[in-house]
């Protein structure tokens, strides 16, 4: 609130995704004190989420990315977390999306789920989060209750619409943006988002068994129809041993899409 025109557009619009109730908007965290410091792009505070199935939450969408053309003269975005302050920056002609599932640092929202069937259906998942070793049957992990209220219907039955109708929405606002041929890389994606955008496989370690899973990962998204050049693995990934990013390299020089993110 306050200075930051791009969340209070959005509030006046009413371009986030809800509570349950319908009406109050949902509020998480993305990337809060325990996972960063001062001076890294990602802001402490409470993150709201826009609710991409909404038509014109695209408008607002459109709105601000044209707004910013004016301020910068960007030839791509990066659009990097669902929160409410957006980090965009030049990246060639093209544009990342990371973690567009939506993702949330937190297990559900303020001030957490209500119990009913949708939030603890009869079918239970074990979830892994091998990143901050967390493992729990909660499909709130990480991302909204179930039962939050987006335009479509309950994010239960619309979590895997966000990834597809951001990527639509984007590719859009790009080309208009930029008069030039977009090219979109979604970590989420689902059927149809190869018309729009390609696919990358998210976030990597520097292993062995992961350079080997990159290389099955990358020809399975052919199958799914996303384009063969717009499928995009983590160069060298993170941590572990060095000793691999030469042989990660090597290997990345015959990826369709060679991008090194490490």
């Amino acid at each position: 609130p306050g200075a930051c025109r791009p969340y209070n557009l959005g509030e006046e619009m009413g371009d986030w995704v809800n509570n349950s109730d319908g009406v109050t908007s949902a509020l998480g965290k993305v990337y809060n004190r325990r996972y960063t410091c001062e001076l890294w792009a990602w802001p402490p505070g409470d993150s709201v989420f826009p609710d991409c199935t909404n038509p014109r939450t695209a408008e607002w969408w459109t709105q601000m990315c044209l707004e910013f053309k004016d301020v910068l003269d960007y030839n791509g975005i990066w659009i990097n977390k669902k929160k409410k302050m957006r980090l965009l920056t030049c990246v060639l002609l093209s544009l990342l999306k990371d973690m567009n599932e939506p993702s949330n640092f937190l297990r559900s929202q303020y001030p957490g789920c209500a119990v009913n069937d949708i939030n603890n259906p009869l079918l239970t998942f074990l979830c892994f989060v091998s990143f901050s070793g967390i493992s729990d049957r909660s499909l709130a992990q990480k991302t909204l209750c179930p039962d939050s209220k987006t335009y479509f219907r309950e994010h239960y039955n619309a979590h895997s619409l966000f990834g597809w109708s951001q990527t639509a929405s984007t590719f859009h606002v790009t080309q208009q943006a930029t008069g030039k041929q977009a090219i979109v890389l979604s970590r989420s994606t689902f059927v149809g988002s190869g018309k729009h955008g390609g696919h990358w496989l998210g976030d990597e370690f520097c292993r062995w068994k992961d350079m080997h899973q990159s290389i099955i990962g990358i020809l399975e998204f052919n199958l799914f129809g996303i384009p063969y050049d717009l499928i995009s693995a983590d160069i060298c990934g993170f941590n572990y041993n060095t000793a691999y990013y030469q042989h990660w390299l090597q290997l990345g020089s015959f990826y369709p899409f060679s991008r090194n993110h490490n």
